[in-house]
């Protein structure tokens, strides 16, 4: 397999790596990594991987990436439709090589438990429509660039409206804390505070938010008014 991405790499206009195990190296590249996995151009968040750092296909572009494991089926199409009609000019990559149409934003947008963050209303649990899925159950929302819950799964749903915390399989470090035991489904806390915040959060701002959230939670904050 080896043989033949290396034969072909070299040959075609364009090189699409979908999924974890593609662009990054997924789970198969947790640490110690005897297979010695990795992807494409990348492995985790260090740029190189097998066809190097400096790779770029016919077309000038370097590997377009389509992380997630798996890959949100609307990212692949569109992607690969925009490539065969002549447009993927128009798509913009992010540092990552990821089309900044899907992973500009974060999974928690669009989420429908957003007023359950803001309140930091954490009653969630597993398969319930109320309640924030961060402050307990180790959701990775706010820190994950994805579409997840603007192009949602067969035009229905996500994880996060599902109940099911989502786990950052978008980004280079997934999984996270190298699926250990205790720290899947299980936000990790140090005197109550989450060792993990928001993408451009930091402890001393998050303490005071949660405090004035909490005391200007109204009633209804707790409840669920979604329905799927």
């Amino acid at each position: 397999m080896k043989d033949w991405l290396n034969d072909l790499s070299k040959v075609a206009n364009f090189v699409v790596a979908v999924g974890d195990c593609a662009t990054w190296g997924g789970i198969p590249a947790m640490s110690p990594n005897p297979s010695e996995s990795q992807g494409l151009q990348f492995l985790k968040r260090q740029k190189g991987g097998f066809l190097g750092k400096d790779f770029h296909s016919l077309s000038g572009l370097p590997v377009i990436n389509i992380p997630g494991c798996p890959a949100h089926p609307d990212w692949i199409t569109q992607i690969l439709v925009a490539i065969a009609t002549g447009r993927i000019s128009d798509i913009s990559l992010d540092e990552l090589h990821r089309p900044e149409t899907f992973f500009k934003s974060f999974t928690q947008t669009g989420c429908t438990r957003n007023v359950h963050f803001a309140y930091k209303a954490s009653t969630a649990e597993f398969g319930q429509r109320k309640g924030c899925l961060f402050y307990d159950l180790g959701c990775r929302g706010p820190m994950t660039h994805s579409s997840c819950n603007r192009i949602l799964w067969n035009r229905v749903s996500s994880k996060t409206r599902a109940g099911m915390p989502c786990i950052g399989c978008t980004e280079p470090e997934f999984p996270f804390h190298d699926l250990k035991p205790g720290t899947v489904f299980k936000t990790q806390t140090v005197m109550g505070v989450p060792k993990e915040l928001p993408t451009g959060v930091n402890k001393k701002n998050y303490a005071l938010l949660t405090m004035v959230a909490k005391d200007s939670m109204p009633a209804w904050a707790e409840e669920d008014f979604f329905t799927v």
